[in-house]
């Protein structure tokens, strides 16, 4: 077994699942609550991750992806959203982190149903009838609950029971999501060499139009819906912030083709960019947000005495 061999079957699985077992650590009993205490912004925020962003995604495949598969590794990625790295941009720009972890919990458990589906649906459309690789439908969903679902009730688990120890093992599984990701992009950046060669161009067109359109509707759904800026924020980094080590899973571990990886190699390159110049102005959005809501707090404590 070569190297790819082993990075595709063993290194990816294992890597999502310390991630998402940082996740699962990082819950608490108050982010559950949260589900039923801010009912709208998670039901915004989930229907513009697993229905919206789904959508914008097949638009975007058939106006700018190069080839078929390119087109299905767009809806691989957009069925993919949320991750502990939407959460990391949550907490830098101080916005609404709990709204930022239930909404990534609740989409981790969606997707088990929602990948399969979108994965299979994509295949159909994008490829002549049967040319596009086999698809195991039911071994894909018994594939992301093992290295999804499980994972977060173990962390939620260690973290009810030795929350001190939970919160310190937090940070070391910070560092290895970091070393992760790089060894991924690295690894795949070589993989794909020749794919990414030829259609660098118009992957990172479809790549940066995905990932700048989702969080500008993100933001939108936020302000229509009358939701306050810290919740806006989160939401933008949900729909808009992707899962690259699920997308990579389900890419190159389950279906075993690099093309399909190419958009979601890009993309992490692009987010990047993005999610941090949105950082620069949500934080200014929102300490302007929290200056008016002291200045009318006061105002009113002023009328009351």
């Amino acid at each position: 077994m070569d190297f790819v061999q082993v990075f595709y079957t063993q290194v990816i699985p294992v890597g999502l699942w310390v991630v998402m077992l940082g996740m699962g650590l990082s819950l608490t009993p108050a982010d559950i609550k949260n589900i039923f205490v801010m009912p709208r912004a998670m039901c915004v925020g989930l229907a513009g991750q697993l229905v919206l962003l789904p959508i914008l995604a097949f638009i975007l495949a058939l106006l700018f992806a190069p080839t078929p598969a390119i087109a299905v590794g767009v809806l691989i990625l957009a069925s993919c959203p949320g991750g502990v790295t939407s959460n990391a941009y949550s907490f830098a720009s101080r916005a609404d982190v709990a709204l930022s972890v239930s909404l990534t919990a609740v989409s981790s458990f969606i997707t088990i149903f929602t990948v399969p589906l979108i994965t299979y649906l994509s295949l159909n459309y994008f490829f002549a009838e049967d040319s596009f690789p086999a698809l195991p439908v039911v071994e894909m969903m018994v594939t992301l609950a093992k290295l999804t679902v499980i994972p977060v009730a173990i962390g939620m688990i260690v973290r009810q029971i030795w929350n001190d120890k939970a919160r310190r093992l937090i940070e070391y599984l910070r560092t290895a999501t970091f070393v992760f990701l790089l060894l991924l992009v690295i690894t795949g950046s070589i993989v794909a060499f020749d794919v990414l060669k030829q259609y660098f161009l118009q992957t990172a067109s479809v790549a940066l139009s995905l990932n700048v359109f989702s969080m500008a509707m993100g933001f939108g759904l936020g302000r229509l819906f009358g939701l306050n800026v810290p919740q806006r924020v989160s939401i933008t980094y949900e729909i808009g912030v992707q899962n690259i080590s699920l997308a990579s899973l389900v890419a190159l571990s389950l279906l075993g083709n690099e093309e399909f990886f190419v958009v979601t190699l890009v993309y992490a390159a692009i987010m990047k960019i993005t999610a941090l110049g949105f950082m620069y102005f949500a934080k200014q959005w929102i300490d302007r947000d929290l200056l008016s809501s002291s200045a009318n707090t006061s105002e009113m404590v002023r009328e009351v005495g």
